[in-house]
């Protein structure tokens, strides 16, 4: 499913990002590592690092970060010829410089470099005005002052902190190594009915691990601040593959938004449990063993987050593939070509119909499936005629987009 440096014929056919850390993060890297692999014939991520051991407003902990430091670290990544340099912390949020400080910061590296700069803090306003937020759940590491500082510094853009979780710490190899159950319970925390969306202010708050799982139980956007670098630092790149299992920042796309409704539509007029779109366009980072697009009734869980099948070794694909018409199947138990086993026992799947999506060469390149949870039911011919207009819708948007191309 992933992409391959080994596809390239020279690096310089790469997007090169620098990434400024604090010499303390432990996890920036590995995250961000993670993250760009799909897209590792794109896009290659280069660090430098800046002395950073603990957070907190004491003087010499807020001297960490003046601009001269950072742009002598700067300048060395700007050896490498870069496309991009971002200062990849949240200093500029919490310290009680401001905004205006992080400004300075790029300023003072685009002209000592001659390369396009940005910081978390700016990528996260950013962020917020893309989604036009106002109103925010704000979860992090820290102690109460940096906290209230975050708050401010946002306030002061008219973006209003509705509920703030903490964890109380201050060092930062101590914050790098925080466990996965720990940030899903602050997440939850900093929950609140009026929050639009949740903030993690950490670059070194490995948050980013379960923002996809924790979007899908909180029920709303969840902005990290490793993953909301990124997003700034290809966007600076002109790079917009979508990236799957990292929340709906990096996954959204133009594309895959006229998708999703075409799924909710045919989950409503078929009232089922579940819909799926799944897609092979590796050119746009769609694979079938990844759900592109999805609609799911409450309390039904999603399978965008479980990518763990080989589909098209499944027989109801195989079939799909060898037939060229839905399969319908009112009772999956005692189905001729069964579901995976995995899909009946652990998403308790009893009924289902699929349909194929055959590309200009005959190949099935990918196909949508209903699903019935907890009990069989008969289809009716007009759940099958819905399910016929949206695969006809969904192979509209991709031809009108230029992702693919079918056949008659």
């Amino acid at each position: 499913m992933s992409n391959t440096i080994k596809q390239l014929a020279r690096l310089s056919e790469l997007k090169k990002i620098g990434f400024l850390t604090p010499s303390s993060n432990s996890a920036l890297e590995p995250v961000t590592a993670a993250m760009t692999g799909q897209i590792s014939n794109r896009v290659s991520t280069h660090y430098s690092r800046v002395p950073v051991r603990s957070l907190t407003l004491g003087n010499d902990d807020i001297g960490q970060f003046k601009t001269d430091t950072m742009v002598e670290s700067a300048a060395l990544l700007g050896h490498a010829k870069l496309d991009a340099i971002l200062w990849n912390g949240t200093s500029g949020s919490w310290t009680g410089k401001g905004l205006e400080a992080d400004q300075e910061i790029v300023e003072q590296i685009q002209h000592a470099t001659g390369i396009p700069a940005s910081t978390t803090s700016l990528a996260q306003l950013e962020a917020f005005r893309h989604y036009g937020i106002k109103h925010y759940g704000l979860a992090v590491p820290y102690v109460e002052e940096p906290t209230n500082k975050i708050v401010e510094t946002y306030g002061k853009e008219g973006i209003k902190a509705v509920k703030t979780a903490r964890l109380e710490l201050t060092e930062n190899v101590v914050i790098g190594n925080v466990p996965f159950d720990r940030i899903r319970q602050l997440l939850r925390d900093a929950d609140s009915p009026d929050a639009e969306c949740i903030v993690v202010a950490c670059t070194n708050l490995p948050a980013t691990v379960v923002v996809d799982e924790m979007e899908a139980e909180l029920g709303k956007p969840i902005f990290d601040s490793i993953a909301v670098t990124l997003w700034k630092a290809l966007q600076m790149t002109s790079i917009d593959t979508p990236l799957h299992g990292w929340g709906k920042l990096l996954r959204d796309d133009p594309v895959l938004a006229q998708l999703e409704p075409v799924m909710a539509s045919l989950r409503e007029a078929t009232g089922a449990s579940r819909t799926t779109l799944r897609i092979d366009v590796p050119a746009h980072n769609c694979h079938v063993d990844t759900v592109c697009a999805e609609s799911v009734a409450k309390g039904i869980p999603p399978l965008k987050l479980n990518s763990s099948l080989n589909q098209r070794s499944l027989a109801t694909v195989q079939w799909l593939e060898r037939n060229h018409k839905p399969l319908v199947q009112d009772d999956c138990a005692n189905a001729e070509f069964k579901p995976p086993q995995a899909l009946m026992d652990i998403y308790g799947v009893k009924a289902q119909m699929l349909i194929g999506m055959q590309s200009k060469d005959g190949n099935t390149m990918g196909w949508i499936s209903v699903h019935n949870v907890g009990s069989t039911r008969q289809w009716r011919d007009t759940d099958v005629a819905a399910l016929e207009s949206a695969a006809q819708q969904v192979q509209s948007v991709l031809q009108k987009s230029g992702w693919a191309s079918f056949g008659s």
